[in-house]
């Protein structure tokens, strides 16, 4: 707040106040420790005196103590007279009695109970002891007046005083003197100025007095203001120009297709072109005869009808703050139609430039075209579009991902490279497309983020893309990776399926089993059990007896028709399901002939590597109609006990399941 004070002072009382208060206070500081410095100095040289003159009388009177000599002591005394600071001395025996007193007092002073009091005068005193050969004898006490100490610091102060008011009063006239010398050129230059901002440039000079800096600075000002003057004819001419530029301008706007608004930071319309008046229909009242006031328009009334709110809200606060906007895209609520509208900001006045342009056409467009790009390069699909000289024009990302950016179909590494045939492009050419299986080089595995080539089963899929002449224009060939569907295949064959022999296993035959059960068809149930098997591995090993089982398999198949089941459920145990139609005699019939069949297929010599073994089936027969109401477990119980039951009747037969 005080600096703020201080700036506010004028240029006079800047330059003369810190001058005259630095002088002054100067010349007093320096007065006070002056006087102090005296004062102090000459109280202790007093000291030092009366300490030097105490020592000599107080030696001088041991003989006058021991003889008792009391003239001698006073003459003695006398001797302290000589110096005029000493206003008392007293010489006190052992027994504290006086033996001999100088009184010099002042008449401001008195002795009180042996002791010195006065009222104004200052004074100190020293005692001194009087010996002999290390014996005291007696004490001197001498008493000195500091009253003309005193009196010489009180002049002293009182000189330095005067001599400050002169300095103060010289110091004042020089910080005048020096005010006057500063301050008169720069209050001329001050006045031309006001006079440039009140009458403009004019042909006044200021002269050069003298030629120190206050000189220079008068100098370059009447330069300064020598290039106003030339700089004002330049500025009219350019005003010229551009007043005729802008009348070029305007017209230049008015031919524009696209609507142009003036605003302002209130957001009030100065100007629009003939455009804008066609494309904001606001602009002019209902009857589309009398048009608005320029002042009256509002850029918030003219665009009430476009959406979305959020869109022209951040226009308008661009608007008022004179702030660039790029193009945002408005939709109008009655018509439909696509603006694109951008500000702006305009120097000067803090005006705002408001483009706005009828993009419907143009929208339909773009947005059909960003539709198909994105359909194209989000297809989860590996999708290339060829040429009809089929070079490559386009490849969407998941193509990218597995197989790398190619230029060209040469560089598609396929595993068996193929060519269409005649057929094959007839084909293609009548339906429009063309499906090919084909493995394919990709750099990467699509189940795993390391990178690695590997071969990809594709199902390729080319279509025909036709213009709106039915001309060929372009080829979109697709590249669907199988592997997951091949796994899922795979997977679900392992599942269903003995590994080892390829029949089905237990839960598929479960499965087939109670579905037949569900259609309400009878099947018979034969529980299949290998004599001889365990020989078999114990003789010529487990290897041996894994060959065996997969012949024995494919014989079991080859006896029954499709639709029977055959299943290996474990070791050398295996479950079909014989499906019979017609009457239930046929079907016993039917169903011997089929065991029978089967005891002979596998009782057939088997020939491996250097051994052929011999083995036979027991098998256990139980048939499960579509009345029966067991279920399925015990149905395979019953088969499983007939089973038994053929292998204690000897074997290499079969046994059916009593029904309970």
């Amino acid at each position: 707040m005080r600096n703020h004070s201080f700036a506010a002072l004028p240029l006079r009382k800047k330059i003369i106040y810190p001058i005259w208060s630095i002088l002054t206070l100067g010349v007093f500081i320096l007065g006070v420790s002056v006087a102090h410095f005296m004062g102090v100095t000459q109280t202790k040289n007093l000291q030092v005196r009366a300490s030097i003159l105490a020592q000599g009388v107080a030696s001088n009177l041991s003989g006058a103590l021991i003889f008792d000599d009391k003239k001698t002591g006073m003459d003695q005394m006398d001797s302290l007279a000589f110096d005029p600071e000493v206003i008392a001395a007293r010489v006190r025996s052992l027994d504290d009695d006086a033996f001999a007193v100088l009184d010099r007092l002042p008449s401001d002073c008195q002795w009180v109970n042996n002791q010195l009091s006065c009222s104004d005068s200052f004074f100190f005193s020293i005692s001194h002891p009087i010996t002999l050969k290390g014996d005291v004898l007696g004490t001197l006490d001498v008493w000195f007046s500091k009253d003309n100490i005193i009196e010489q610091r009180y002049q002293i102060v009182m000189i330095f005083l005067f001599i400050t008011i002169c300095l103060s009063a010289l110091a004042l006239v020089f910080a005048h003197q020096l005010h006057r010398l500063v301050t008169t050129p720069l209050l001329s230059i001050l006045i031309s100025m006001q006079d440039v901002i009140a009458q403009g440039v004019t042909s006044h000079r200021l002269p050069v007095k003298h030629l120190d800096e206050l000189g220079k600075v008068t100098h370059c000002f009447n330069d300064m203001l020598d290039n106003l003057a030339s700089r004002d004819f330049q500025l009219n001419q350019a005003f010229q120009k551009l007043e005729d530029k802008n009348h070029y301008i305007n017209q230049v706007l008015d031919s524009l297709d696209q609507g142009l608004l003036m605003i302002t930071p209130e957001r009030n319309v100065t100007y629009y072109n003939p455009a804008a008046r066609h494309l904001l229909p606001q602009i002019e009242i209902e009857n589309n005869t009398t048009v608005l006031a320029i002042n009256e328009l509002h850029i918030e009334r003219l665009l009430s009808d476009f959406e979305p709110v959020c869109r022209l809200a951040a226009l308008l606060s661009h608007i008022e703050n004179h702030q660039r906007l790029l193009p945002l895209e408005f939709r109008h609520k009655a018509t439909g139609q696509q603006y694109q509208v951008s500000t702006y900001p305009i120097s000067g006045e803090r005006h705002s430039l408001v483009h706005i342009e009828d993009i419907s056409a143009r929208y339909l467009v773009e947005q059909r075209q960003r539709m198909a790009e994105m359909i194209f390069d989000q297809n989860p699909s590996s999708l290339i579009v060829l040429s009809r000289r089929l070079c490559v024009e386009a490849l969407n990302t998941a193509f990218i991902r597995y197989f790398g950016e190619i230029k060209s179909l040469h560089d598609l590494r396929i595993r068996e490279p193929f060519a269409l045939s005649r057929k094959e492009l007839t084909l293609l050419l009548k339906q429009g497309f063309l499906k090919i299986n084909a493995d394919i080089l990709s750099d990467s595995s699509p189940t795993s983020k390391i990178k690695k080539s590997m071969w990809l089963p594709c199902l390729i899929t080319i279509k025909v893309i036709k213009n709106s002449n039915n001309k060929i224009d372009s080829f979109v060939v697709s590249f669907n990776d199988q592997t997951q569907i091949l796994e899922l295949k795979r997977l679900n064959y392992q599942t269903n399926h003995d590994l080892l022999t390829g029949l089905a296993n237990r839960q598929n035959a479960y499965k087939q089993l109670l579905m037949a059960r569900e259609k309400h068809n009878s099947v018979y149930i034969l529980f299949l059990d290998l004599d001889g098997f365990k020989a078999v591995n114990d003789t010529f090993g487990h290897h041996s007896g894994d060959e065996l089982l997969k012949i024995t398999a494919q014989r079991l198949s080859n006896c029954v028709s499709q639709r029977d089941i055959v299943a290996r459920l474990s070791g050398d145990e295996f479950l079909l399901g014989i499906f019979l139609n017609g009457d239930h005699s046929n079907n016993d019939q039917a169903i011997r002939s089929i065991i029978n069949r089967l005891l002979t297929s596998v009782n057939r010599t088997i020939t491996l590597k250097d051994a052929k073994p011999q083995i036979s089936a027991s098998i256990g027969v139980y048939h499960w109609e579509a009345t029966d109401k067991t279920n399925l477990e015990s149905a395979l119980q019953k088969a499983d006990k007939a089973m038994y039951k053929a292998k204690l009747l000897g074997k290499n037969g079969f046994c059916f399941a009593e029904n309970e």
